[in-house]
């Protein structure tokens, strides 16, 4: 194995099987789909094609989301919201800060509503690798569990039913709708750059704060400190997928890739980290629960030691990976990109 793969035991990055539902695949709204852009035009009109993008992303997400037809429809819906909310934070000085300061707190409010949903839905993804990791097969007494953590994804669900339902959210994709379209030539600070410039300075800056936050941590870093940098890490690759096309397609998909695997390790990292605080809280339900056996309580426990375990064995993994993505030849190819020679 790579130093700098997962382990072949641990779960990837929670993804359920596709599956064309009312026409269109879960996932299909990605990042795949490139935003035409051009090097010389403003960057006022560059960023708004980008969030108009981003909100149609959103909007094709709802009605999956409530259907419940697929997980990956909230996910889809969730990447754009925090897509939006990157772009907001990475992109200032282009909008007027009147048009982007309130936006900003809905689309967190948004967030805030659906990542309960979300880390239950990767949490049940991850169950038939969980139960694999114990040996011998403890199948039966993950059975409580898992009826728990449905019960629980149930009321999840509704809330966030209600939230997409609410007049709340209407306003938001209706009136963050209207307010896009009605730009026209922006006042603000940055707003008449030419879009190639701002993409280099935000990039540049976006990968910088990657490299010192990175070469910042010691030989242990906390769950806090690798959440820090996948944050970093996540935000530096939106900025790369907006700008995509202003770019040679081998060398900025390249770029992409790397910082994708240093990402999922990451993920993962924090995936695990998530699950073991919800396990401690379920293992707390099911000790009162007269019905929930001893085994079962004690298999929680022994797949409470194995997750900590397997972030021990991530660590290494992840200092060989980002070791490999602050080498010379993989930051020399970071500048030749943000050269000014690299756009079309």
């Amino acid at each position: 194995m790579s130093r700098n793969r997962l382990p072949s035991d641990l779960p990837e990055r929670g993804v359920g099987p596709p599956s064309d539902v009312g026409g269109r695949i879960p996932g299909d709204s990605g990042s795949k789909h490139r935003i035409p852009l051009d090097p010389t035009q403003r960057s006022d009109s560059a960023v708004r094609n980008i969030l108009l993008h981003l909100l149609v992303i959103l909007e094709r997400n709802v009605e999956g989301t409530i259907d419940d037809l697929d997980t990956e429809f909230l996910h889809d819906l969730r990447v754009a919201c925090r897509r939006t909310r990157s772009a907001l934070t990475q992109l200032k000085g282009v909008l007027p800060t009147e048009t982007t300061a309130p936006i900003g707190a809905e689309f967190k409010w948004l967030g805030d509503v659906t990542g309960p949903l979300r880390d239950l839905d990767v949490l049940l993804l991850a169950m038939p690798t969980y139960r694999a990791l114990l040996s011998p097969p403890a199948n039966t007494d993950f059975d409580a569990l898992e009826k728990l953590i449905r019960s629980t994804r149930a009321r999840a669900h509704r809330s966030v039913v209600r939230a997409l339902r609410s007049d709340r959210f209407g306003r938001l994709v209706s009136s963050w709708r209207k307010t896009l379209e009605a730009i026209d030539q922006s006042s603000a600070p940055h707003a008449s750059r030419p879009t190639v410039e701002l993409a280099n300075e935000r990039v540049t800056k976006a990968h910088r704060r990657v490299l010192e936050r990175g070469r910042g941590l010691d030989n242990d870093p906390s769950a806090g400190a690798l959440h820090r940098l996948r944050i970093d890490v996540k935000k530096l690759r939106y900025l790369l997928e907006f700008f995509h096309n202003l770019y040679p397609e081998e060398d900025i998909n390249a770029r992409i890739k790397e910082l994708k695997r240093l990402q999922n390790i990451l993920g993962v990292f924090n995936d695990m980290e998530i699950q073991s605080n919800r396990l401690s809280d379920f293992t707390h339900e099911l000790q009162a629960d007269s019905a929930v056996g001893t085994s079962s309580i004690l298999t929680l426990g022994r797949l409470a030691a194995t997750l900590e375990e397997r972030q021990k064995e991530l660590r290494p993994v992840f200092h060989d990976a980002f070791k490999e993505f602050s080498s010379n030849p993989v930051q020399a190819a970071f500048r030749r990109l943000l050269s000014g020679k690299a756009p079309k």
